[in-house]
């Protein structure tokens, strides 16, 4: 028997001014966009932000389906002050002078906004602009400026970006704005919050406490991969993050992009081993900003993060600014649909399992394993993983399952996080658990749920997981195999 086909792989769309026609947020639902993401870099008005929010969280009603939402700090981005008719040309084996006071920019001199640079930066450290486009190396330093030799000239103009890959910096991943934004992502009940240019745990830490602080407990933390210092501790960040994000954008300006194919395999894995929820992110549908086909590259790219089981693939410009986002989010699902059955053909032919994926083992995993298992072997139509926690859903995912995994939950912060995970389908539970006083209850409950939703149908084999007694957060540690 054939396992009905669903797409694991979950899309991230990011919102922007073409996403704000009315009606537009269900149009990316239909579409297959599974989370959206609201970047603070562009602005982080709370009434603005709060709108949107609103917006999505009245678009799920209509379409029956939960959407989680996350706010991506902007971090301590550096960039260039203003230059001189907005634009200069730095031609290449030119010295620049670099300030941290202010001064109109030039061909020959200016400002960044970092006002730690000149006790940070070294001679002989790298410096690039605008995405990498520009290259240059400290010649000297004083207390006053900088002076840089261009190696790769180009066009600058005002407020690029800058980026000091072998530069150790002394700021924190966490800045004033960030806490500003933050605290509004909070307010407007947001799922997630993305920290950029995480360097070490002691980031997230940091960033955690402070959440917890503000009444943030329930919102978990998306680090961002992006500087060679994360690659150095990545093992103690995986471990200290809700879940990854592999910033490509930066992560290539600063560890060079040849290396960053690599590096994404390698994050994924170490994810995957952890059970920690992983994103790759930037340039996956680039070239439908402004055009309606995908290149063959960008194709073999998204499918080649899939192979290699990612969690979730997000687009940025291509949603926020580009000429038709409906039609890159479908693009998108298709690419991943088709990836996904590719997955799970391969599982079907693999005649043995690995014994030890997790970096751990625990009861949780075992029953989950053995959920998987037991689907396999009587051609489930799904797995149901009941969760109060959204662990076991989190578990579930991890294990290049064949099935959909259902996870129904009675908490909407839990339901909203498990938009993330690969495979599963959040559910709303019509009632409390703590209301619900039998298992056979609660299965009942959740299988009429899935039913009206399309999900399951009449003599359906489901495998059902939960932890007794219900509705406490204590794990899981009871099976059950029936026919709906």
């Amino acid at each position: 028997m054939e396992t009905p086909q669903y797409r694991k792989t979950k899309i991230i769309a990011t919102y922007g001014p073409a996403c704000e026609p009315a009606g537009f947020i269900s149009k990316l639902m239909l579409s297959g966009a599974d989370l959206i993401r609201l970047n603070a870099s562009h602005g982080a008005d709370i009434k603005h932000l709060s709108n949107i929010v609103k917006r999505i969280r009245k678009a799920e009603v209509k379409q029956k389906r939960r959407m989680g939402i996350f706010l991506d700090l902007q971090g301590p981005k550096i960039r260039v002050g203003k230059f001189k008719d907005g634009t200069a040309t730095l031609k290449d084996n030119s010295i620049v002078e670099i300030y941290t006071k202010k001064v109109m920019g030039s061909s020959t001199q200016f400002q960044v906004d970092y006002p730690h640079f000149l006790n940070d930066v070294q001679i002989g450290d790298d410096l690039f602009i605008n995405d990498g486009k520009i290259k240059g190396i400290i010649e000297s330093v004083s207390k006053t400026l900088a002076r840089c030799r261009i190696t790769n000239g180009g066009v600058i103009s005002n407020h690029k970006g800058v980026n000091l890959p072998s530069t150790r910096l002394s700021t924190s991943a966490f800045t004033s704005k960030d806490k500003t934004d933050a605290i509004t992502a909070i307010n407007i009940g947001c799922d997630y919050v993305a920290l950029s240019f995480v360097s070490s745990a002691y980031d997230l830490i940091e960033f955690r406490k402070f959440l917890n602080e503000n009444k943030g407990e329930k919102i978990k933390i998306i680090a961002k991969i992006e500087r060679q210092q994360a690659i150095d501790n990545l093992v103690e960040i995986i471990k200290h993050a809700d879940a990854v994000m592999v910033a490509r954008g930066d992560l290539g300006v600063e560890i060079g992009i040849e290396r960053v194919p690599r590096i994404q395999k390698h994050i994924i894995q170490l994810c995957n081993k952890f059970i920690k929820p992983v994103i790759v992110a930037t340039q996956m549908l680039e070239s439908m900003i402004e055009s309606k086909t995908a290149t063959r590259a960008e194709v073999s790219d998204i499918a080649n993060a899939i192979y290699d089981h990612c969690d979730a693939v997000m687009l940025s410009a291509e949603t926020a600014v580009g000429i038709d986002p409906a039609h890159v989010i479908k693009v998108m699902a298709e690419i991943c649909e088709e990836t996904d059955k590719h997955l799970n053909d391969m599982r079907r032919i693999k005649t043995t399992r690995d014994k030890k994926i997790f970096e751990y083992d625990s009861t949780a995993i075992s029953f989950c394993r053995a959920a998987d298992q037991i689907a396999e072997e009587n051609n489930a139509a799904a797995i149901i993983a009941f969760t109060s926690s959204g662990n076991t859903p989190l578990i579930a995912s991890k294990l290049n399952s064949l099935f959909p995994i259902l996870a129904p939950t009675d908490s909407v912060h839990i339901c909203n996080r498990t938009t993330l995970y690969r495979g599963v389908r959040p559910m709303m539970m019509p009632k409390k658990f703590n209301d619900i006083y039998r298992w056979t209850d609660m299965i009942n409950l959740a299988v009429k749920e899935a039913k009206q939703l399309g999900i399951l149908k009449k003599g359906d084999t489901i495998v059902v997981t939960a932890g007794i007694p219900i509705g406490k957060s204590n794990g899981i540690n009871s099976i059950r195999i029936l026919t709906v």
